[in-house]
């Protein structure tokens, strides 16, 4: 099978597609012909080995002290049930699944096998493969952050880069909670960021919204460039800070805070129900999947460039197969 193989650390020439065996898949397991997948921030982060400060040394150590441990990338998958194994019994060869192993990686191949116990989840007849997989990343990191923070309907929440992956979907599943969105985003993406439910666009380029004197039930940062300590007066009593990317000083800094959800706080992010909410509401028309671009197996190098230049409108497709 063809797959994207990263064996160093470095810019987006260093992935390369290669040849490779099939995946091993054993009696609990379902093989996938992979159709969509995606690079996503996590992707190129790890491939660049660039992270948030202090945290090379725990990336390394999770990933490959000299080289990525594990050189197929790709956190989700969609595509066609290929087979399983003999005591699958969820699934079948045919059936239209999204999936993950989490930071095991493997999606930008053409196969991947996965457990049946795992994150794996149908794709409704309605929502098409590239779609399917565009809600994904975002989407599992919204529900994650959201469900910690308790979103109440009614509730005011800024949410800082409101047109990447994440943003995209916070934007949407806040919205359908009946919360009121304020997104943060160039003045580019202000249409699609309101499209998508949002009731007010600030433009970060002409208006420091750190130095308001608005207030809200809940402040999401997807950048990085918006920490506690400048948003923190921007919090009514109760509030709540979505801290999605955070340095190791900042993270240390509100370890024991309670009003503050951090990436260390995230858990069973990939999984099978967590897929099924996201399927069921795309199938109902209440998610959208925001696609920048979409490019075949052999042009993943440009996918990572994309991904690099950190201005990208949702979520960027690799199609290993022929999309449905």
């Amino acid at each position: 099978m063809r797959a994207a193989v990263c064996e160093r650390y470095g810019p987006p020439e260093v992935v390369v597609i290669k040849d490779l065996p099939m995946p091993t898949f054993g009696e609990g397991d379902v093989l996938i012909r992979v159709q969509a997948t995606a690079v996503n921030i996590a992707d190129a982060r790890i491939r660049a080995l660039r992270v948030p400060r202090g945290l090379s040394l725990p990336t390394r150590l999770a990933m490959g002290i000299l080289r990525p441990r594990r050189p197929v990338f790709g956190l989700e998958v969609a595509g066609v049930v290929e087979a399983v194994g003999a005591a699958v019994r969820s699934f079948k060869p045919g059936d239209r699944v999204v999936a993950s192993r989490g930071f095991e990686f493997g999606g930008h191949a053409e196969f991947m096998a996965v457990a049946e116990s795992g994150a794996i989840a149908t794709i409704p007849a309605s929502v098409s493969d590239a779609d399917a997989v565009a809600l994904l990343f975002g989407g599992v990191t919204a529900l994650i952050f959201f469900d910690k923070a308790k979103l109440q309907a009614g509730e005011r929440i800024l949410i800082n880069g409101a047109s990447g992956a994440v943003g995209v979907m916070a934007v949407q599943i806040a919205s359908q909670r009946g919360a009121e969105v304020i997104g943060v985003c160039s003045a580019a993406n202000a249409d699609l960021v309101r499209s998508l439910g949002a009731h007010q666009v600030i433009d970060y380029a002409s208006r420091d919204f750190t130095q308001d004197s608005a207030s809200y039930d809940l402040v999401m940062d997807n950048v990085g460039n918006a920490p506690y300590a400048r948003i923190r007066h921007l919090l009514k009593p109760g509030g709540r800070f979505l801290m999605v990317i955070g340095d190791l000083p900042q993270m240390l800094a509100v370890a024991r805070r309670k009003d503050v959800i951090s990436p260390n706080q995230e858990a069973a992010a990939f999984s099978a129900r967590n897929y099924r909410l996201l399927m069921e509401m795309a199938a109902a028309g209440q998610l959208r999947a925001v696609i920048d671009r979409s490019f075949p197996l052999e042009q993943i190098v440009e996918a990572h460039r994309l991904v690099d230049t950190g201005h990208k409108r949702g979520t960027v497709i690799v199609t290993p197969g022929i999309a449905s």
